[in-house]
This record gives C-alpha cells, structure tokens and sequence, in this order.
C-alpha cells in the first residue's frame, strides 16, 4: 500500500535562532551539531517517524507499509553495514538466523540467494557482509522504497506530537517516532584512550575500508568477533598487526557438525545461540519484560554472548597473527609519534608494546544521553535502565509517543534484540499495535468540526 505523505504550511512557531546573522533570511537555519548553515523547509506532520534504516527499522517500516499506517523512514538504508564494517567481513550468526522480516515471511536470505543463483546453506558456509548488505538493500527497494536519506538533528516535545528537525531543515511533526539506530552511537572506548588523537587510535566500530591503514603497525585490542575479523582482514592485507586481549584464552563459535539428538534435547539451538536460555530469550521477548530489572540486564549481557570470534575466522587468526593474551591495559600515552600500551599479565609482569595505530575493539554500551538529537528535556522524561531506556509492551518509553527497536531494547526485551534475527517480532507487534492506536486516533479528529457545529 502508498505511504501517505502530507504536506502542510510550517505552524511550528519557531524563534528565529539568536545567533544567525541580522541579514539572513528566516529560510535558513543555524544547525548547533554541526555548526553550519541550513536551508529551512515547511514543516509537515505524519502519524509515525522511524528514525533509521538498518535491518530493524526497514522490517518495521515494511510491515507499517502494509498495514496502511502513514509513515516515514529516515537514514540510510543498511548505512552502519556498509559504511562502519570491513569488507570482507564474516557474519557471525548462522545463515538461516540474519534475515529481515516481512509481512508475508516470503523473502528471507535463502529466497534471495535462491533468486540470485548465489550459494547459499542455513549452516555449513558463512555470510559475507557484501551478499547481507546486497540482501538488505533489495529488501529495501522492495518492501520499503520511500526511504528519505537524511538525518535527524534534533527531536523535541511538541503540542501531542513529537518535533524532529533533520539536517536538510525540514521539521516533521509526528504523532510516534520509532527510534531503530543501532548500536553505532554507543562506541565504548576504555578510559585510558579517551586523550588519544584519532590519527593514533580507532574504535573497531569505524570501519569501513582498511586502507587508511596501509603501511603501518597496528595492534587490536579485544577478543570478541570485530577484534578477530579485523585481525585477519589486516593481516590478509599484508599489514603488521597484533592481536591482545585481557582474557586468557581466545573463543570461536562453534564450526558446523552433526549434532545428537539428546544434543539437540540438552541445548536446543536458537537465532541467537545454543541452550534453552538463549532458546526462550530468542521466541518470547515479551516475557522477559516481565523480569526483574537485575535479571534483564544480566540476559541483555548473557555470558553465552560474550567475546566470541566467528566460526569461520578461528583458521586465519590462530598461528596467523601474533596474539598476546591474559594482557590488561595499565596505561596508554604517545611517544615519538607512537601509540606505547603499558600492559601487565595476570602473573604481575609487565611490558610495553607500541605500534602506529591501536584499534579498540571494546564494544559498545547503550546510553541514550549520548544521543546528541535527544532534548534535554525527553531525556529528562524517560526512565532508564542501565542506560538504555525502560520500555512498554509496545516499546515505548516513559515519554509517550517514543519508542526504541533493536540493542537500545535489550534490557526490556532481552538479548535478540541484539541480532538481526530479533527484527521479526517488534515489526510485527509494534505495527499491528500503531495500526489500532491510530486508528482510533483520526476518526477522533475528523469528527471534531462536525461536534462543534451541532454543539448549542
């Protein structure tokens, strides 16, 4: 079904921005993120905003496009994938488990590689990031074909709607904004490297292309599947890298293999892992909102997710790249142009390594105060959790009107929605329910007038 869009004039009543020059035309805006000069648009109103075009926010936005529900998607689309993950990435979680949801189940990654005459097994061979982005995007150009490749500055309280501004100066107002952004935002870099120049010191996060690297020596720190993928893609790229971790032992996924029936019976396979905790987390999200908060964070940040390199990555670093484990990171500072870790191993020795650039593959923590287009004044609003916000049945915040899908929903919903495989059931519960909610919303007010009329 067509995405209705509305235009209207701009009601907003905004104040003409203190700062901008006295000659200026009340078209333009003063945009305070980035410091630069916009071009101001009408502003115009729609029943859902979704902020995002990743895995989570295109499965969602298909299914509101098939119920009808006048919305609009913003971002672009499988942006943090293909611009922030290096090419020749192995996905980590299985084939079968990285597919999109759409409303009729009918166009899952297998059905796209069947179209495509591409290889393809649920199991027994990994995902390419290329052929997941490839999959993404054609999902896209299918399901969601109006998505508009801009991003949002600011999002505000309005008169019972929510008040975004994007960066081309449009400012939309919206009765729900769904907020779907990934974990990108949330880049967590260990304290001792906060004073680091950029030039110095990354977070795996940033990449995108490995060429910036070229011709020099690096080291990773982490254990988990970003600090192994770009370990083995640097080294297959003929750059000098070492791999250091803090724990004693590096861990891969298990490669494919027959597994027993009692196996099977003891640790039943799920999208998201082996074993019936992962099992339940993975089918029944709604009842791990239910949970104590403890509890919830704890399942967000099950130890079964922790560190873990991909299957198929174990061969290309183990007896490839040098790895240094059981190091802990006591101190960081520059020295001749250098990156100098001070490192000590769990018997107490110490040692120093230096090499040109460090890539922190320290993961990521939800905390949406670093959301730089949330007012102070929502955030002021909303409960959290850990950081990340405490979510409704419907996924929505404290403050009405905003909800959250994907990572920043795991201490609600638990860890699927950490992984593509989570994107199924907030698409579906999440439209269906704002399909209702509105419905009984525009009947409301298109009576309005005709009460007024008839009222003595």
């Amino acid at each position: 079904m067509r995405d209705r869009i509305r235009d209207a004039p701009d009601k907003s009543g905004r104040e003409r921005p203190q700062n901008l020059p006295p000659n200026l035309p009340s078209s333009h805006f003063h945009c305070t993120l980035c410091g630069s000069l916009h071009m101001a648009r009408s502003s115009t109103s729609v029943d859902v905003a979704v902020i995002g075009a990743g895995p989570y926010g295109l499965s969602l936005a298909a299914h509101l496009r098939a119920r009808g529900v006048e919305h609009r998607i913003f971002g672009e689309p499988m942006g943090p994938w293909k611009t922030n993950m290096p090419l020749g990435m192995l996905l980590k979680s299985y084939p079968w488990a990285t597919s999109l949801s759409d409303p009729e189940s009918e166009f899952d990654l297998k059905s796209f590689c069947t179209e495509r005459a591409l290889p393809y097994h649920d199991e027994l061979m990994p995902l390419p990031l290329s052929r997941f982005i490839d999959y993404g995007e054609t999902f896209q150009a299918r399901y969601v074909p109006a998505v508009e490749r801009k991003t949002l500055i600011a999002l505000e309280p309005g008169s019972g709607v929510l008040r975004a501004t994007f960066d081309d100066g449009e400012t939309v107002h919206a009765r729900r904004v769904v907020v779907s952004i990934g974990l990108h935002p949330f880049k967590r870099l260990p304290q001792e490297a906060a004073h680091l120049p950029t030039e110095l010191c990354s977070h795996s996060g940033e990449y995108g292309s490995l060429e910036t690297l070229d011709g020099s020596e690096v080291i990773v720190v982490g254990s988990g599947s970003s600090a192994t993928d770009l370990a083995a893609l640097i080294h297959e790229k003929g750059i000098a890298v070492s791999l250091i971790a803090r724990r004693p032992k590096l861990h891969f996924a298990d490669g494919p293999r027959h597994r027993s029936l009692f196996a099977r019976a003891a640790a039943p396979m799920s999208g998201i892992g082996h074993g019936w905790t992962l099992a339940t987390c993975a089918k029944y999200p709604q009842l791990i909102r239910h949970f104590s908060k403890d509890l919830r964070v704890r399942l967000a940040n099950h130890k079964a997710l922790g560190p873990l390199g991909g299957a198929f990555v174990k061969d290309r670093v183990v007896g490839q790249v040098p790895v240094r484990l059981s190091q802990a990171i006591r101190g960081v500072e520059t020295r001749n142009g250098k990156v100098v870790l001070d490192l000590v191993d769990s018997a107490g020795a110490r040692r120093s390594m230096r090499a040109d650039h460090v890539i922190f593959a320290t993961g990521y923590k939800v905390d949406v105060s670093r959301l730089g287009f949330l007012s102070q004044t929502l955030l002021h609003r909303m409960q959290l959790v850990d950081g990340a916000p405490q979510l409704s049945a419907h996924y929505e915040t404290t403050v009405p009107g905003l909800h959250f899908i994907g990572p920043a929903a795991a201490n609600s919903f638990g860890p699927v929605c950490r992984f593509v495989y989570g994107t199924d059931h907030p698409a579906r519960h999440l439209a269906r329910h704002l399909s209702t909610v509105l419905a009984r919303v525009r009947p409301a007010l298109q009576l309005r007038p005709l009460d007024r009329t008839v009222s003595p």
